[in-house]
């Protein structure tokens, strides 16, 4: 077998976490219970973006926002993500299967990178596959660090167990370690085209790097602004203070032109839309991560780190591997920190993996030296197999407590039989000019911003950030259900109105409807209606 079936089978292998992980999500949950293809809110998102192609009356390679409330939005959007499962659906594959195979083939194909570069960098390695593991699927100290504060500050109520990942951003779902990162939303593909631009550079393929450079920077503003603004500081250090001459001028002057059009578009051009810059206001939020929670995340990256500089000393930044590599680090650091220095847009966002990455590699003389002296150590399988298992303990207890975990509570990853019927009802009757108004919450109601997938009508209120004017329409809807007070916007329009039982006031509103209405569906805990609001 050759080196490259193997090296490709080896990527396979490092899949396998996330297949466990998708395959709990499909597999373990009760009967009742329909997974939605969408593992975390965000997802839906992604596929209602890809569903604007299909469902206007007019192709366009851009599109609008699908949670604004109707089509006549400028369409100024555009992905390549977005367009290619446009294309999926246009061929016949289910809106609900796209998402968790298109991640595990980037990943598949982030893997195989990550390897290239591995062996571009150590070419001699003493734990090669091992190493590759840890490069993979390595994280930090968030699982110890919880243990011993749940030590220290017992949590009423709660087990050890059950707080495993206490201290971790979001208990986890931030993916602050390589691995982790590809989970959600479609962070596999933007990781595959940052580190397969990263392995070019690598190897002087500048053409081809400036290519996944341009592709990330259209694919999304985060992962694009954070490669770009990396290699913009790279190549300042490389041309001004190392004069190095083997980065070539139409490398630095393409780079140029991809952040001139990345400000450009994200930051003024988008801007110049009510409806964008609206959420773009909403999406300023700061969320960050605490310095003390860094600690944990980075703490053993950041101890390989710092022994690959006391080995090298001055040659560490002989070699411009390193120098691209500390330059990551820097910016990603101060991206994911830039709160602290101007008005805060989701800084945790800067995260991803990202930091860590670029540590890791900064580290990998360190790991091979800790590697080579455990070879002259008596006990060197047992001390080996401790910091591996403490390396991996993480990932692999997160991927863990996920996959065990019964997931029997519906949310946008799974739906029970009413809201299956509900949107199948829903899909029937609605059209591009349909608008659904009902009640939409994250944690609580999701049928709304669901029926952005499920059918093609716009929606009131959806998403909770991305919904253009989302807290103004919060505000009619409530006016709505506690006066019979009509928005304007809803005039002239094929309304489609979800109404919850269990809610007095939308009860009560749904017997003393202002218009005419037809009962489309009436189930044990909602009452759907459609009406002509004049």
């Amino acid at each position: 077998m050759s080196r490259q079936t193997k090296n490709w089978l080896f990527a396979g292998l490092l899949t396998v976490p996330m297949i466990i992980f998708f395959g709990s999500y499909w597999l373990y949950h009760p009967s009742y219970l329909t997974p939605t293809g969408f593992t975390q809110y965000d997802n839906v998102g992604y596929i209602a973006y890809a569903k604007q192609y299909l469902d206007a009356d007019n192709f366009s390679f851009f599109y609008s926002n699908p949670f604004n409330d109707s089509g006549q939005y400028p369409l100024i959007y555009f992905q390549t993500q977005s367009l290619f499962f446009a294309f999926l659906i246009w061929i016949g594959i289910s809106a609900n299967v796209i998402l968790i195979p298109f991640t595990l083939i980037c990943s598949f194909f982030c893997f195989r990178i990550l390897i290239a570069i591995f062996d571009h960098l150590i070419p001699k390695p003493v734990y090669r596959r091992l190493s590759i593991i840890l490069f993979a699927w390595g994280g930090g100290l968030f699982v110890v660090s919880s243990i011993l504060f749940q030590i220290a500050s017992p949590i009423s109520g709660e087990t050890i167990w059950n707080n495993l990942f206490l201290i971790d951003p979001g208990g986890g779902s931030w993916g602050l370690s390589f691995g982790r990162s590809l989970f959600f939303s479609c962070e596999a593909y933007y990781h595959l085209l940052f580190m397969a631009s990263i392995l070019f550079i690598l190897k002087k393929k500048w053409k081809f790097a400036l290519l996944l450079i341009f592709l990330l920077s259209i694919s999304h503003p985060f992962s694009g602004i954070e490669l770009i603004s990396i290699l913009c500081v790279w190549t300042t250090v490389e041309k001004i203070i190392v004069r190095n001459k083997n980065i070539p001028w139409f490398f630095i002057f393409g780079l140029v032109l991809i952040l001139t059009f990345h400000a450009w578009y994200y930051l003024y051009y988008l801007n110049q839309f009510s409806d964008h810059k609206s959420v773009s206001e909403q999406y300023s939020l700061n969320w960050y991560i605490k310095i003390v929670r860094m600690i944990p995340a980075y703490a053993i990256v950041f101890a390989l780190s710092f022994c690959s500089i006391r080995l090298l000393k001055k040659n560490f930044f002989h070699s411009f591997y390193n120098r691209l590599f500390t330059c990551w680090f820097i910016t990603a650091f101060l991206l994911a920190k830039h709160e602290l220095f101007m008005k805060p847009m989701q800084p945790i966002h800067f995260t991803r993996g990202y930091i860590w990455t670029s540590l890791f590699l900064i580290g990998l003389p360190g790991l091979e030296y800790l590697f080579h002296q455990l070879q002259k150590v008596k006990y060197k399988k047992y001390i080996i197999g401790i910091f591996v298992s403490l390396f991996l303990l993480d990932n692999f207890m997160w991927i863990f407590q996920y996959s065990i975990y019964y997931h029997n509570g519906k949310s946008t990853s799974y739906i029970n039989t009413e809201e299956k019927d509900i949107l199948t009802a829903l899909n029937k009757i609605c059209t591009n000019k349909t608008l659904i108004i009902g009640f939409s919450d994250e944690r609580v109601e999701t049928i709304p911003y669901l029926a952005t997938i499920y059918t093609k009508a716009y929606t009131w209120t959806s998403h909770t950030f991305t919904t253009p004017f989302a807290a103004k329409k919060r505000i009619a809807y409530n006016l709505f259900i506690q006066q019979g007070i009509i928005d304007t916007a809803w005039r002239e329009r094929d309304a489609v109105f979800i109404f919850r039982k269990n809610d007095a006031a939308e009860w009560e509103r749904s017997l003393s409807f202002p218009y005419s209405k037809t009962t489309i569906l009436e189930t044990a805990n909602y009452k759907i209606v459609s009406a002509w609001i004049r």
